[in-house]
């Protein structure tokens, strides 16, 4: 039987809730505090999917958009077995893409008993879904493979190779850092690594610079834990742009590249040991014991408006404040310190397939917008010559504004003039679990649209920035349908 929207667990479960996280949660909205994803506690062990489905539902209006918000963030219904324990905070409803579009196509994760119960309301209403994921647990088993070679046969190619790296199967953070370490190493006339800064938990934001140009570009990924296939296609850019350099020479030999391929290093460990669908950091908030912040929620660009949450367990939390995490900061102070070289800030996430152009938190459109957008019609135009993929370039509307990100941040304060966001395969089939044999075919795209990107540049000038025009912005005006997919 499932449970209501808004009634909690049953007995069994609130009770074994009582004894893992005390009185207090309990006291306070079960229906923000008991959620797994959103928690982050460690637990007794990681968090499993085990029957947990990703749906695409159709929504036509209001009524199934309201539908479908009504079960966020409410706790799930599984209770305790003998072969399968109770969770310590079972989700109900997650959102995988936005969740304020009006008409269009929305994917959502669901707990087994809301699942079934939601399935239900929407056939009575008359909304239609499809099912992209049978079954969340055994897409996580079949993402990754856990052992391409024996562990005597891994250390020789390791040894051969110089690194652990592969773009075969999804690495851990101690392996990405071991690549750039290597790449240095061996391309020590072109690359260095360098560091931003550490994390919440001390982890080095690590990166590697490569090229001899005075102009300067930044590219990052891994700021959203959970979305493994950006930090694999960034670490798959700097072997273009290292190993393979001989087919770059035009590009390093007039810019600079700073590249890091995870921005949020607890996040994405946590990911691995934990929970698979991790997105935040892993800082504490006061008076709650929800773990981290959205980090792409944590710039101050109209920080807090769109698109964002103020609950502390909210995956979109933006923070207490700005830049309250220091891997946001990190960001921020280096930025700041290459504004006057920075040309291009091009930030890496999962998963539609877009390419988004500033600005995300308002439907005003900066003055130099067509002179963007044509640089980023050549990277989709070379994209698709290099796979047969079409990403687009959506615009932005009432229904799809994001405050507090990244790109947006460099454009309008740090004055970076080309600031774009990809957000990289599949478009739901797999979404966030995307497989591991993805990757290098995803890396080849994404290393032409941005080598054609680069060289689509046009000769270096200074926009004088324009944060305190666009810095405040107006109520979303009503409107019919967003036009891209965006919850980067």
């Amino acid at each position: 039987m499932g449970c209501r929207r808004g009634e909690l667990p049953v007995l069994g479960a609130v009770l074994a809730l009582a004894l893992l996280v005390g009185p207090r949660v309990l006291a306070q909205r079960a229906d923000i505090e008991l959620v797994p994803a959103l928690s982050g506690g460690d637990g007794p062990g990681p968090v499993t999917y085990s029957g947990y489905q990703v749906l695409r539902v159709q929504v036509t209006g209001t009524d199934t958009a309201e539908l479908l918000r009504s079960y966020e963030n409410n706790p799930g219904c599984t209770a305790g077995t003998a072969v399968q324990p109770v969770q310590p905070f079972i989700i109900a409803l997650h959102f995988w893409s936005e969740s304020a579009v009006q008409e269009g196509p929305v994917d959502v994760l669901v707990a087994p008993d809301v699942g079934r119960r939601l399935k239900e309301e929407l056939t009575r209403s008359g909304a239609s879904y499809t099912v992209n994921i049978e079954d969340v647990q055994e897409a996580i088993k079949r993402e990754n493979p856990s052992d391409l070679l024996q562990p005597r046969l891994q250390v020789r190619q390791s040894l051969q190779q110089g690194h652990p790296l592969t773009w075969r199967k999804y690495h851990r953070l101690a392996d990405h850092h071991q690549y750039l370490d290597f790449v240095a190493l061996r391309y020590g006339d072109l690359c260095e690594t360098f560091s931003i800064g550490t994390s919440t938990e001390g982890r080095d934001i690590k990166g590697v610079k490569c090229g001899r140009g005075k102009r300067e570009i930044w590219i990052d990924g891994g700021i959203h834990a959970r979305e493994w296939i950006s930090p694999a296609v960034v670490s798959y850019l700097i072997r273009e742009f290292s190993e393979r350099s001989p087919t770059s020479n035009d590009i390093l030999s007039n810019f600079t590249l700073y590249i890091i391929p995870v921005l949020n290093p607890d996040g994405y460990e946590y990911s691995h040991t934990h929970d698979r669908m991790w997105r935040k950091t892993r800082s504490k908030n006061a008076d709650s014991t929800c773990i981290g912040v959205d980090a792409n929620r944590n710039f101050d660009i109209s920080w807090g408006k769109s698109g964002t949450s103020q609950e502390p367990c909210a995956v979109t939390y933006g923070g207490p404040h700005p830049f309250s995490e220091p891997e946001t900061r990190a960001i921020r102070d280096f930025v700041l310190a290459h504004k006057d070289k920075l040309e291009m800030f091009i930030t890496l996430h999962s998963y539609s397939e877009l390419l988004f152009v500033p600005y995300a938190f308002t439907i005003q459109k900066p003055d130099d917008y067509d002179e963007v957008r044509a640089v980023a019609e050549r990277g989709v135009a070379a994209l698709r010559a290099a796979s047969g993929r079409e990403f687009s370039i959506p615009r932005t509307t009432p229904y799809n504004q994001l405050s507090g990100v990244s790109d947006d941040w460099a454009k309008a304060v740090a004055g970076v003039r080309f600031t774009y966001t990809f957000e990289l395969r599949d478009k739901g089939a797999h979404g966030f679990l995307l497989p591991a044999e993805e990757i290098e075919p995803s890396g080849r795209e994404i290393a032409a649209a941005v080598k054609a990107m680069i060289r689509a540049l046009p000769a270096p000038t200074r926009q004088s920035g324009d944060a305190a025009e666009h810095r405040e912005t107006a109520a979303p005006a009503a409107g019919k349908r967003a036009a891209g997919r965006r919850f980067y």
